[in-house]
């Protein structure tokens, strides 16, 4: 007579998910500034270590018990994909400490140095020239018209937008 086993379900894989998912994000974390900078590398790492034995773990209640914990495709993709993700955070949190130090950045609060660079038209722009301080009249232009309008307050700020790659 065989024995009739009840069925429970592997929640494993999707605590390794949810938890490889939260490594990730506390990576982000550390990345904008947060608070507690020195713990969020170890939280991150304690997170993907957690995630990567509840990966384990609920591949090996899968395949080993598969009358007791059903769903082998479903804790296949999901241990694999936070197996993944867990590696992505191990790499980012490895490979951040390659970034090299920007030692000759403005500090907050510090004033940008002058510089000159292209619009989105691809006319040069100095800072200078932005904050009204410059020579309005050279190389392309002014923007927003500020050669005609001389009467007009110079602003107090310029707020800089660099996008990153090509389109």
């Amino acid at each position: 007579m065989t024995e009739i086993t009840e069925r429970r379900p592997n929640r494993a894989p999707w605590l390794a998910l949810l938890l490889a998912l939260a490594a990730m994000l506390s990576n982000g974390a550390f990345f904008l500034g947060l608070p507690g900078q020195q713990v969020i590398p170890w939280l991150g790492l304690a997170l993907t270590i957690a995630a990567l034995v509840y990966a384990v773990l609920g591949l090996l209640r899968a395949f080993r018990q598969p009358q007791v914990y059903g769903g082998k495709v479903s804790s296949s993709i999901l241990g694999v994909l936070a197996l993944l993700i867990g590696g992505l955070s191990v790499f980012t949190s490895v490979h951040s400490r390659d970034l090299p130090a920007a030692g000759g950045a403005p500090q907050v609060g510090q004033k940008a140095p002058d510089f000159t660079l292209a619009d989105t038209s691809g006319n040069k722009v100095s800072l200078g020239q932005l904050l009204g301080k410059g020579d309005a009249g050279n190389a392309g232009g002014s923007p927003a018209g500020a050669a005609s309008n001389a009467s007009a307050a110079a602003p107090k700020a310029v707020l800089l937008v660099f996008y990153r790659g090509y389109w």
